[in-house]
């Protein structure tokens, strides 16, 4: 197993979860993280704490590396990013306590995910993760509606929490208009768009609306595009990412109910 790989999974935990992470793997510090995870998986100290100053930029505690991401660090982030702090922490745990485990097929299909032999570069700013920028850029968008009622005047309802698509609601008069933000650190760069949000948008026409708020980070500027589905012409990516579930078998079921 390439140990390099682990060494990525239990980096992300770190950059993502901050001290939170720390306390929950038992760390004192940063640098018994590095230095604990190193002499387990036989790889460099400052390979570790680079592998979480890379990751850095797309979580609000340090600025980390701001320059251009290795593709292979994009993948680990596509594919790590929705796992919940329990199931992730399980798994690095296990990366470090669990010699057999580092050899299962489990950890195998994870670092599978975004292992590869040629690596690219690709600059921060010009794509969009789901990560806190994006958070940014949604809350930057209700304090901007209230004092701008822009895109349009109504009611704003917050949906970032029900999984529909997008992300605010506005109620005006009898129709419903929707909003999908999306939020750059610098001036310039792309979007992306989940399936679901795709679907919504060529489903509501006229009636939804992206907004685009660049350079978060600094002096924010607002673009609406009404109808992105009829002016964008976006590229279909298809992502494959970690999924944790809990399996019963149909023998479990039947002799419980002997």
């Amino acid at each position: 197993m390439n140990t390099n790989l682990l060494a990525i999974i239990v980096a992300f935990y770190l950059s993502k979860f901050n001290k939170e992470g720390l306390n929950n793997l038992g760390f004192k510090n940063d640098a018994d993280a590095f230095e604990t995870t190193a002499n387990v998986l036989g790889v460099k100290k400052n390979y570790v704490k680079f592998r979480r100053d890379e990751f850095d930029p797309i979580h609000p505690w340090r600025k980390g590396w701001q320059r251009p991401m290795d593709s292979r660090i994009i993948k680990s982030i596509e594919a790590l990013q929705d796992i919940e702090e329990p199931d992730l922490r399980d798994i690095v745990m296990k990366i470090l306590h669990d010699n057999n485990y580092r050899y299962s097929d489990e950890v195998k299909k994870i670092a599978s995910l975004f292992s590869e032999e040629k690596s690219e570069k690709v600059a921060i700013g010009k794509f969009i993760l789901r990560a806190p920028t994006g958070r940014a850029a949604e809350d930057f968008f209700i304090k901007y509606f209230s004092e701008s009622k822009k895109p349009i005047e109504g009611n704003l309802i917050d949906c970032r929490d029900l999984g529909v698509g997008y992300d605010f609601r506005i109620e005006a008069h009898d129709e419903i208009f929707f909003v999908e933000v999306k939020g750059l650190s610098d001036f310039s760069g792309g979007v992306l768009f989940t399936s679901k949000e795709w679907i919504v948008a060529q489903n509501e026409g006229d009636n939804f609306f992206l907004c685009v708020i660049s350079n978060i980070s600094e002096i924010p500027e607002v673009l609406f595009i009404q109808n992105p589905a009829k002016k964008l012409k976006p590229k279909k990516n298809i992502y494959t990412t970690i999924q944790i579930s809990w399996s019963v078998t149909e023998k479990q079921l039947t002799l419980l109910n002997d």
